[in-house]
């Protein structure tokens, strides 16, 4: 049974979440799983997270996973539901069980250890959740075609990046009472991610579908440069704090740029699944390293050749 890896994360201790999807007969089932830090490195890469120690089943799809602190995590199901896991004691504890998407949970943010998320789904709606509350409080309705991807800022939790197949990415400002700004792209394809600049809270990096992406300037509202990184559509797109992007591609690729000048890219890194690589995430203990997943039904650590001499980043 090939099980189809669908999102993984670190949380602040290192530990890994991943999701993942099967299909059986004509029904889909879903399951996720939790690598803790001790044991990440007696896993082998190619087990199905069915075969993990710390594992769960679902009677539906898991598109998504993220965690919300150390120890609990969302997961977004194929049937709209959105679900807060309690991880403790090498067991799981659903804390939250609501089904409000009418499709698909295509995404879901949060600010770490904060009460608040967002979801995002293939039904166009965006929902905002108190955690505390374990409620949806607030519903946006701004796109036309299926959500692909929702992006907090996480300096503040107040501003959100959307991006969907109608071909639209979306601002939104949950302070006011009309809260989405439509950014145009100019682009002949639709936005499938976004990514905030680690130093820069007026300047997001979006990805297309056609495997461009391009700098947006919130300033100016205007898309900079367009670069072309990838065959295919873009999954998945973050910096880390040395300000080197990684993305995930559905033509099985994922790459590491360094940004040399505002018109220039450098290509560091680049490694190749045998089928869509759908996230990734980097090494909150080690600024080099990042893990992606695929649905090949694996998932692979990455190390990029980079060092800092004097403070000069310097690739070898």
């Amino acid at each position: 049974m090939k099980e189809f890896l669908g999102s993984i994360e670190y949380n602040k201790n290192g530990d890994i979440l991943i999701s993942s999807s099967c299909l059986t007969y004509q029904n889909w089932s879903g399951s996720y799983a939790v690598i803790d830090k001790q044991n990440l490195t007696k896993v082998d890469s190619n087990y199905l997270p069915s075969n993990l120690k710390f594992f769960d089943t679902t009677k539906s799809g898991v598109c998504t996973a993220r965690w919300v602190s150390n120890e609990k995590f969302l997961i977004g199901t194929d049937c709209g539901k959105v679900e807060l896991i309690k991880w403790n004691d090498e067991k799981f504890n659903i804390i939250m069980s609501k089904e409000e998407h009418d499709g698909l949970v295509t995404c879901l943010d949060r600010k770490f250890n904060s009460e608040k998320a967002v979801s995002g789904s293939s039904d166009c709606r965006i929902k905002i959740w108190d955690l505390n509350e374990a409620m949806s409080v607030r519903t946006f309705r701004g796109h036309d075609y299926p959500i692909t991807s929702l992006t907090l800022n996480h300096s503040d939790a107040i501003r959100m990046i959307s991006t969907s197949e109608d071909g639209k990415a979306v601002l939104w400002d949950m302070r006011k009472s009309k809260p989405g700004f439509n950014l145009r792209h100019g682009l002949k394809s639709y936005p499938t991610c976004s990514a905030w600049s680690t130093d820069n809270s007026d300047a997001i990096v979006l990805g297309f579908a056609t495997g461009h992406i391009g700098v947006y300037d919130l300033r100016n509202m205007s898309l900079g440069t367009v670069h072309k990184i990838h065959e295919r559509a873009i999954r998945q797109l973050k910096f880390n704090s040395l300000k080197l992007l990684s993305t995930a591609s559905d033509d099985s690729a994922s790459k590491v740029y360094q940004s040399v000048s505002d018109k220039s890219l450098k290509l560091l890194y680049s490694y190749k699944h045998r089928d869509y690589v759908t996230d990734l995430d980097w090494n909150p203990d080690d600024k080099l390293s990042y893990v992606t997943c695929s649905w090949d039904g694996t998932f692979k650590n990455h190390q990029v050749n980079f060092k800092i001499s004097n403070g000069i980043k310097e690739f070898i």
